[in-house]
């Protein structure tokens, strides 16, 4: 719902959010006020600066140029959809970039309504340029999903055709494809040469069954002993099966599910942080998945906190140890810690507790 106020030349826009939150836009866009917060409390949006390529070294990811890089991702899955609608999502940007991520899960074509994150249906191609665009100003890459609960056959193409000439962008085919929901048709659709994909997910805990083009995916949702599998598991069921980058792009969704369920406010940000740092030292990445980033709102305080303990976790970890050579140290458990994990060098030691 839309709102002009103001005099000729100084009009503002009130936008009420489909999550209620209240955010007042300048005429050129840029965000006046939000959420009752102070005039002016985000940056405006920065230039667009191109994000180094992805490219694939050995079981990880590396900017093209740059060196190793390891995914420290979000599920934000109906942002998309919000933003070709004209709601404004400068404030949710600018929140995952600010608690350390560097990549947005974005779904692409859905019909979930039941499912509290959305429904979109009729996707403009010809702007997402611009919102890779907006993403990458921040600092954030994109992992679009083509497939999740139906099937469109033109959509995969469409979507590959309009990442072209972007270099912010991973490309999932389906999202847990083994699920009868979700099941396409996998012999209609190709692997770009553009970008970096994944045929995409199986169920959790599962190990999609399909070739895994550049890289895999891999669930943890409700896993027991979660957050040790996130990396361990992805990089020895699937890394160490396919020999590609693994990445674990859903997890339990924060705070209803799996290991989050009952957890006070320090249990969960020690779940997050070493979630995430067990992922940095074993596999390409991470994905920090809240009812938030169902329908792509701002994270409350309580989310937030433990967001910004899974980025903390993650970027704990050097990317310089992802070439050491792996081993568990069962001598060094004590009876808090679950496992202790290590690579190459005593430097590269990451400790998950029970």
């Amino acid at each position: 719902m839309d709102f002009r106020i103001g005099s000729p030349g100084k009009e503002y826009e009130l936008h009420i959010q489909g999550d209620g939150n209240l955010v007042m836009y300048r005429a050129d866009g840029s965000v006046r006020w939000a959420l009752g917060v102070d005039p002016d409390p985000l940056p405006p949006t920065p230039p667009v600066t191109a994000l180094p390529r992805l490219v694939i070294d050995g079981q990880f990811f590396a900017q093209d140029g740059v060196g190793r890089w390891t995914a420290i991702e979000c599920s934000d899955f109906n942002l998309l959809n919000r933003w070709q609608h004209g709601e404004g999502i400068t404030p949710i940007v600018a929140q995952r970039r600010d608690a350390g991520f560097n990549v947005l899960r974005v779904w692409t074509l859905y019909d979930l309504a039941s499912a509290n994150i959305g429904v979109f249906l009729d996707i403009d191609y010809g702007l997402i340029p611009a919102f890779l665009d907006l993403c990458a100003s921040y600092g954030l890459y994109v992992e679009f999903t083509a497939y999740t609960s139906l099937e469109r056959k033109d959509h995969w193409d469409k979507l590959v055709s309009a990442c072209a000439g972007c270099p912010s962008v991973l490309l999932e085919l389906v999202n847990e494809g083994t699920l009868p929901v979700n099941q396409i048709d996998m012999t209609h659709y190709y692997r770009p040469t553009m970008a970096l994909a994944s045929h995409g997910s199986g169920g959790s805990e599962g190990v999609p069954p399909w070739d895994p083009w550049d890289y895999c995916t891999f669930h943890t949702n409700g896993a027991s002993e979660e957050q040790r599998k996130v990396g361990h598991n992805a990089m020895y069921d699937v890394a160490d099966v396919y020999h590609v980058p693994a990445l674990t792009n859903e997890t339990s969704r924060y705070p209803d599910v799996g290991m989050w369920r009952g957890a006070d406010a320090d249990r969960a940000r020690a779940l997050a942080f070493d979630s995430a740092a067990g992922a940095a030292l074993l596999c390409a990445g991470s994905c920090f998945h809240s009812v938030a980033g169902k329908t792509s709102v701002l994270w409350d305080g309580a989310t937030e906190a433990v967001a910004q303990a899974w980025a903390t976790g993650a970027r704990s970890v050097s990317v310089a140890c992802q070439a050491g050579n792996y081993r568990r140290r069962d001598d060094l458990l004590t009876d808090d810690l679950l496992r202790v994990y290590q690579r190459g060098t005593s430097g590269c030691i990451v400790e998950i507790r029970k």
